[in-house]
């Protein structure tokens, strides 16, 4: 006599399998059973057993009960800016679970800190101009790129400065510690989770850092209209208006134009002028190039010339894994939030699982952390 099986909901597994892209073929390998068993689940011909049920939930990143359920309507808790096929899409498990890992830090810094931020909101009805002009004078721009060394070092000392006005500034590739759930650049860019007291920016560092530099001034604008949102494809022109003005903020904070118009080298090729002004501001050649056209720089006729040769010869994205893994925690986490984080803990404050839950890793990893692993200077 075969065994009754876990009454799985077949609608339920197949939009569990679409909302985390895995194939009848994937997915029979993660539960170690032959592709034609999980097309009887899907058509409800069979159960699964109970083990095989705890698989299929580990595997879909779900809870068994899940699976028991109807099909739920996924929403993305966060207004969508995003723009062309990817605000079509539905949010894939591992956007979401950056939404709310970002979440439980936001909730977490606004009981601690409590006292609301001035700048949070400011901007709303101001010109770009004048948020830029604002924005440059807090965050100290011209000073930070005076003393930038490349992109990368440019993105770290914008981010600390954020963070010390107050902002929490998240930069992650992939899930926690499961380095093989990266985030697709392709979904989502970055998100601005604004608050008055604990505004929080996420980065999503499988972009260039050359992007991830446009990315976070974008949000910090979002962050000084006082409305957040979610971003992605930021290379495409924007529709919102909302998007339109934070593109606008974001491209006089980090290319003044009094600036950005001296350096502007009109005698080379439009491409090498961009690639020049890149290195200079810290930007993609992609955002120099747009800078260069909306100030009459360059023509139009060679601006789709050098943005056709950008394409062809795009650099490839970060690879997730590898390097320092406690520095990596620190930055995933935000150094501000991690130093927080400690305090709290070696004060009693909260324990190693509340650190576990907040730094999205496992208790073993938690502990080592309370022992003095990866505290940010």
């Amino acid at each position: 006599m075969s065994a009754v099986g876990v009454p799985i909901k077949p609608e339920t597994l197949r939009w569990a399998m679409d909302w985390a892209g895995l194939e009848a073929e994937k997915l029979a390998r993660k539960v170690q059973v032959k592709p034609e068993k999980v097309e009887r689940w899907l058509k409800g011909e069979e159960r699964p057993t109970y083990p095989q049920a705890l698989k299929l939930a580990q595997a879909l990143h779900l809870g068994l009960a899940r699976l028991l359920l109807p099909p739920p309507e996924v929403r993305l808790p966060l207004k969508d800016f995003r723009r062309g096929r990817a605000r079509e899409e539905p949010p894939s498990p591992e956007l979401l679970e950056a939404f709310h890992d970002a979440q439980r830090k936001q909730e977490w810094w606004r009981e601690r800190k409590g006292k609301p931020l001035p700048f949070v909101g400011r901007g709303k009805g101001a010109s770009p101009a004048e948020v830029a002009q604002e924005m440059g004078a807090l965050l100290e721009a011209e000073a930070l790129r005076k003393g930038g060394r490349d992109h990368q070092g440019f993105l770290k000392a914008l981010a600390d400065r954020a963070e010390a006005l107050g902002v929490l500034v998240l930069r992650q590739g992939h899930v926690g510690t499961h380095t093989r759930r990266t985030y697709d650049p392709g979904e989502f860019s970055g998100f601005a989770l604004v608050d008055p007291v604990a505004p929080v920016v996420f980065l999503n560092a499988r972009e260039h850092p050359s992007r991830q530099v446009f990315t976070l001034a974008h949000e910090l604008a979002h962050v000084w209209r006082g409305e957040g949102g979610l971003e992605g494809g930021l290379e495409e022109e924007a529709q919102d208006e909302v998007e339109a003005w934070a593109d606008q903020v974001a491209a006089e904070f980090l290319m003044p134009e009094e600036a950005f118009r001296a350096a502007w080298n009109g005698y080379l090729p439009p491409l090498e002028a961009a690639r020049e002004a890149s290195r200079r501001f810290f930007v993609s050649p992609r955002a120099a190039l747009e800078r260069a056209l909306r100030l009459g720089l360059v023509g139009r006729e060679g601006y789709k010339e050098a943005l056709e040769a950008l394409r062809e010869a795009a650099p490839p994205r970060p690879k997730g894994g590898g390097g320092d893994f406690w520095k990596t925690l620190v930055v995933q986490n935000s150094p501000a939030f991690v130093r927080e984080l400690r305090r709290a803990a070696l004060e009693g404050e909260v324990d190693a699982k509340d650190v576990a839950f907040l730094l999205n890793v496992n208790l073993r990893t938690a502990w080592d952390f309370l022992e003095g692993k990866g505290v940010p200077t």
